[in-house]
């Protein structure tokens, strides 16, 4: 958007200068300029001119030339001025040369014309013109033609632009961009030349403050870029090529960003009404299934070029705060890498890599995580479940997939996902959010699980072992105070479907009431029933220790507190969780 308002700033400051020096040079009034402007507009055959207004031209103090109610229209789009102001520099015009030290546009509005904007019509930083003056116009005095003169040339530069109380319309924005105030470099020279922008988007203000200058090439430097509002503060340095190939290599510090307060900040999008179905024979057709459309943001891998690093000091994201993030983020030839990614979630620290390569085919991606102590309190908070929990998660995956649809990449899935807990205690609620059902389906008792209560966590070890998209899960345990969960089983990501095995153990004093049970069916809509093929109950008798060694894939951590002696209930305990 910025180049284009440029484009189109530029090509009105060219046609504006030609008017100037029209003026200086031939000395003719203002209303006979008119159709000296039009004229050379439309020769150039790409853009056009209107000038409802008067024009005028003062040499003191310092020359200006004014003009009322001016439209242009180019490439990029459509540009209207209630005023423009043209500040000229006096001693280039003895020499033939028109230098617009800053150009104003006051009361303007730019209209984008849909799609991008034709290249060839941003002028060059030096635009030549050739101007004629009244001796060179056809008859001399005595009514004779004159000899023939080399018409003179004029070199015009526009140095600088000013936006003041202006709108930008853009296709596709739930409401205008109001610029306030914008000063920047019409074509940013090779010296840093500061940009300054006052804006409103939707009511919501913001500035933009930073260096920018032109680089050998078709180059940009920008420095100490920054972007400030009530909902964030980030800053950019680095460098940015626009041709042949879009690249930008640099840093992005985000100071604060707050996601939650932009969105409820800016207006939604509204869609566009659906056009009424047409009538036609038959059953209407079958929506594609979402898992078997491809990946769009792979098609984007290849639009340009990154090299970026990025820290980010605090963002807010559906209420949950993220800190201290660092990354290094690399884009090239259709290969992403991002390599290492540090962050602390709500809970505690994560570090990783991801890859994605859409240069071979299929697309290949890698993802590894790394999460050793993430607290629990706060995690289940971040995700709006009971944070009345103590304790920490430890989550590790190490995982690979092939595939341009999501389907695909399920069916391509391998690698290890290990989860852990030693030591914790959970709010009953989320236990029962995660455990009600089993608990209903195996007509068990909620004993000690009151909704005001907590409960002691000693043991929690799952692992899953991923090959060709098949999940087999290790023999994993759940051990609570007054109750075991053993499970083992496949999950088939590619047909979605599960085949899982889960044996609920209650412990009442030396004795356990052992469950089995049996999850089968659509991932999206499995199924629980008994399952009399595992009449033994093993699964919940496993040992903790074995099982948190294969989640943690032989890495070190915590030992769970040895086991403590089984309390017997009494018969009102039983009786009151029986009749819940």
């Amino acid at each position: 958007m910025k180049r284009g308002l440029i484009a189109l700033a530029a090509a009105l400051a060219v046609i504006v200068l030609l008017l100037a020096a029209a003026v200086a040079v031939v000395g003719a009034a203002p209303d006979r300029l008119k159709p000296l402007v039009v004229a050379l507009v439309a020769r150039g055959g790409h853009q056009s001119i209107t000038l409802d207004g008067p024009i005028s031209l003062s040499l003191l103090p310092h020359p200006e030339l004014r003009a009322e109610t001016v439209a242009l229209s180019a490439g990029p789009g459509r540009i209207e001025a209630g005023r423009l102001v043209a500040h000229l520099a006096l001693r280039p015009l003895l020499a033939r040369q028109i230098v617009v030290t800053r150009l104003d546009l006051d009361h303007a509005v730019w209209h984008p014309a849909p799609g991008e904007g034709a290249p060839d019509s941003v002028p060059d930083k030096s635009v030549p013109d050739r101007i004629a003056s009244e001796n060179d116009a056809p008859g001399g005095a005595d009514g004779t033609s004159p000899p023939a003169r080399k018409p003179r040339d004029w070199r015009i530069s526009l140095l600088a632009l000013r936006l003041t109380d202006a709108h930008v319309a853009v296709a596709g924005l739930a409401a205008p961009l109001a610029i306030i105030r914008l000063d920047l470099p019409a074509l940013p020279g090779p010296s840093a030349t500061a940009v300054t922008l006052d804006a409103r988007y939707a009511g919501v203000p913001f500035s933009v403050s930073g260096m920018i200058a032109r680089l050998p090439g078709d180059a940009l430097s920008l420095g100490g870029l920054r972007v400030v509002a009530r909902q964030g503060d980030l800053g950019l340095d680095g460098t940015l090529h626009l041709a042949p190939h879009p690249a930008f290599a640099g840093k992005l510090a985000i100071h604060r960003l707050d996601l939650d307060a932009l969105r409820h900040a800016l207006p939604r999008r509204v869609p566009p009404p659906s056009p009424a179905p047409a009538a036609a024979e038959g059953a209407a057709p079958t929506p594609p299934d979402w898992r078997e459309r491809p990946l769009a943001f792979l098609a984007f891998l290849g639009a340009a070029d990154l090299d970026l690093t990025l820290t980010v000091e605090t963002l807010i994201e559906s209420g949950a705060t993220y800190r201290d993030i660092a990354a290094h983020v690399v884009l090239h030839d259709r290969r992403l890498v991002v390599d290492p990614v540090h962050l602390v979630v709500p809970g505690g620290a994560v570090s990783g890599a991801l890859s994605l390569d859409a240069a071979v085919t299929p697309p290949s991606a890698t993802l590894h995580v790394l999460a050793p102590s993430l607290a629990l309190g706060p995690l289940a908070g971040a995700f709006h479940w009971p944070a009345d929990n103590t304790g920490a998660l430890e989550v590790f995956a190490d995982l690979s997939a092939a595939g341009a649809t999501p389907r695909a990449l399920a069916a391509t899935l391998s690698g290890r996902l290990g989860i852990a807990a030693v030591n914790a205690t959970l709010a009953n609620r989320l236990l029962l959010q995660a455990l009600g059902q089993v608990l209903r389906q195996a007509r068990l008792p909620a004993i000690g699980l009151d909704l005001g209560g907590r409960t002691d966590l000693r043991c929690l070890a799952l692992g899953v072992g991923i090959a060709a998209g098949v999940a087999r899960l290790d023999p994993a345990l759940a051990e609570t105070s007054h109750l075991d969960l053993g499970a083992a089983g496949t999950l088939d990501l590619g047909a979605a479907t599960m085949a899982v095995r889960l044996v609920p153990s209650l412990r009442i004093g030396g004795n356990a009431l052992v469950v089995p049970l049996r999850l089968a069916g659509p991932l999206a809509d499995p199924k629980l029933a008994p399952d009399p093929d595992q009449g033994d109950g093993a699964l919940a008798a496993s040992a903790c220790e074995p099982a948190l060694a294969r989640a943690r894939g032989g890495r070190a951590g915590p030992a769970p507190a040895p086991a403590k002696p089984e309390k017997g209930l009494s018969l009102h305990d039983i009786l009151r969780g029986l009749v819940k």
